[in-house]
């Protein structure tokens, strides 16, 4: 190496609290760091994610002239972005930081081995020091950004999404799988806590975007082919009845597919009586004073509303989470069918009344005289019909007995469950799902709405279970997003991509058939023909150059050099220099 181009390195060691430093001895860590090749500076900090930690590193990056940055902390999927935004903020190219997993990868999985996690903190240190050392610095590259944004759902989420992208002069193309607008807001008969009828809410909504002239809307159609990057996406839409297609071009993208009321098949009886429906139905029952039964058509008298049915079930695929609305829904719901019923029970394992306004339901609730009888999650209510009568059976925690009632109408306050064709999007727009089926942000605190397919959002229920409320917050923020991308006119691409080496390439086409990402076509024009990469839909997931047999394929910032630096850091510890405090 030339004087020019030798590596001075800096290592900062996080204590990330006590989630690093309460298992690994980081002062150590940080002192042996000092004596690894090409080290000029090494300490630790309490947050080194927090103001002073940034402000630290530059501050030793202009002291010492740092020409690379490694920090030891918490999973660079959480903070990678923040600290290659502060090396750059000290004049440093943001490719030449490196980032050390200590939380997720040593301290949390070793919690009660302290030497042995401090061994391998040094260890992953000084692997990640080799490869800084490699590290070269790459261009930042941009592309255009198409200013027109897909909303794929038209519920309260979509419709509110491209209400405020349109209102800021951008074009908005909303496709919707069914006949009509408005999901299942619109066929809510009550919104708690305001009251309204569902379409109270949405028509207005409705009304907008048709008279809208940015807004083309797309109804009983959907997305059959989805190609591109971030600013220059390509979508086919493809009408249900007639098999017509049309392609857009489109600059960013918000999902809003919304969610399924769960059908509990199988639970309290539900498909055995016509008596036994879920809240979402109770819901779309037609708005008049008095209820009737949906077997015999008389007066319901007595009603009762099981919670919890299909949510919070350990163990069980795609039920474990809270529904999050379902505690505050019932408790609008007894509330207001107490003044037309002689008795309203709700059973519950526990009541969750979590927003604004929600506790205040289910006081009002229990002043109206609506029972309220908790059973032990480990013995669910039994439900028995016979002659056509409803029959429930529960053990009462507060009372410690068994306690019985023949409600005219049962209601099973179901969960929020992903829709049916949910993998099929996922796979179109390449979303990944978290564990109860619902798509997955970028960062569930940092970035909620965006997810790691840049350019497309997410919005209201296709992230989680929530309600109408925090579903319009969340389209106003992907709205937000998707208009700050748009409006910048150009937008940066990652750099880390693959790149093919032409004399290397043998036109084998496994490269094609490998990237996930349809990053990679043959070149026929090249004299020879040659593999050619597409860097704005590459994701640099490496896929290809672990594939090619030709070795033709480089995947920069993670060249064969510096994988391997990392490799002879570990396995032979003399370095090629002594290294420290040059």
């Amino acid at each position: 190496m030339s004087e020019v181009e030798t590596p001075r390195i800096g290592v900062f060691v996080c204590h990330c609290g006590h989630n690093i430093a309460g298992v690994v001895d980081v002062d150590k860590v940080a002192e042996v760091a000092e004596d690894m090749p090409y080290v000029v500076f090494s300490t630790h900090e309490m947050f080194m994610c927090a103001d002073s930690g940034q402000e630290l590193i530059r501050q030793k990056i202009k002291e010492h002239n740092l020409n690379r940055v490694v920090v030891a902390s918490c999973s660079p999927r959480m903070h990678e972005p923040t600290f290659r935004r502060v090396v750059e903020e000290a004049d440093l190219n943001r490719y030449l930081f490196e980032q050390v997993n200590l939380r997720e990868h040593v301290s949390w999985c070793h919690m009660r081995q302290p030497v042995e996690a401090t061994e391998k903190a040094i260890d992953l240190v000084r692997m990640s020091v080799a490869r800084a050392a490699k590290l070269e610095a790459l261009p930042i590259k941009k592309v255009e950004v198409t200013p027109r944004t897909l909303v794929v759902g038209s519920g309260i989420a979509g419709l509110t999404a491209a209400l405020d992208i349109a209102d800021r002069g951008f074009e908005v193309v909303i496709v919707e799988k069914d006949k009509v607008l408005g999901g299942a807001v619109a066929k809510w008969t009550h919104l708690f806590p305001s009251d309204q009828i569902g379409e109270q809410v949405i028509e207005p909504l409705i009304d907008r975007i048709m008279r809208h002239e940015k807004i083309e809307v797309v109804r009983d159609s959907k997305v059959v082919n989805f190609e591109g990057y971030i600013g220059n996406f390509e979508v086919t839409i493809q009408n249900n009845p007639t098999g017509a297609e049309r392609t857009y071009k489109v600059g960013t993208v918000i999902v809003a597919t919304g969610f399924e009321p769960f059908r509990p098949i199988g639970y309290y009886g539900y498909g055995e009586s016509p008596d036994v429906v879920t809240l979402a139905e109770l819901q779309e029952m037609p708005r008049q004073y008095e209820l009737f039964k949906p077997s015999d058509g008389k007066p319901v008298k007595k009603i009762a509303f099981i919670g919890c049915v299909g949510s919070r079930e350990p163990g069980t695929k795609g039920h474990e989470h809270c529904s999050r609305h379902c505690c505050s829904a019932v408790a609008k719901a007894a509330s207001d069918l107490r003044q037309r019923c002689d008795e309203v029970l709700v059973l519950y394992q526990d009541i969750r009344t979590y927003g604004r306004g929600h506790e205040e339901m289910h006081r009002l609730a229990r002043g109206r005289n609506v029972i309220y009888s908790k059973f032990p999650p480990d013995q669910k209510p039994q439900v028995t019909i016979r002659k056509g009568k409803v029959r429930l059976n529960w053990f009462d925690v507060l009372s410690e007995d068994h306690l019985q009632f023949e409600p005219d109408l049962l209601v099973l306050a179901s969960a929020m469950v992903p829709p049916s064709d949910i993998e099929e999007t996922a796979n179109l727009f390449s979303l990944t799902r978290s564990a109860d089926g619902f798509f997955n942000p970028e960062h569930i605190k940092l970035a909620p709405l965006t997810t790691h397919t840049a350019g497309i959002m997410i919005a209201g229920a296709a992230q989680a279970a929530k309600n109408a409320h925090e579903s319009a917050i969340d389209a106003s923020g992907a709205a937000a997003k998707a208009v700050g991308l748009m409006a910048r006119g150009k937008v940066e691409i990652e750099s880390t991509v693959a790149q093919v080496i032409p004399e290397l390439c043998s036109t084998c086409y496994t490269c094609v058939s490998a990237c996930p990402y349809g990053a990679i076509s043959i070149d026929k024009d090249a004299k020879p023909q040659a593999a050619r990469v597409t860097e704005a839909k590459c994701h640099g997931c490496g896929t290809c150059a672990g594939g090619c047999p030709s070795s033709a394929i480089v995947m920069l910032h993670s060249t064969d050099d510096q994988i391997l630096a990392m490799v002879e850091a570990y396995l032979c510890t003399p370095q090629e220099v002594t290294g420290g405090n040059a």
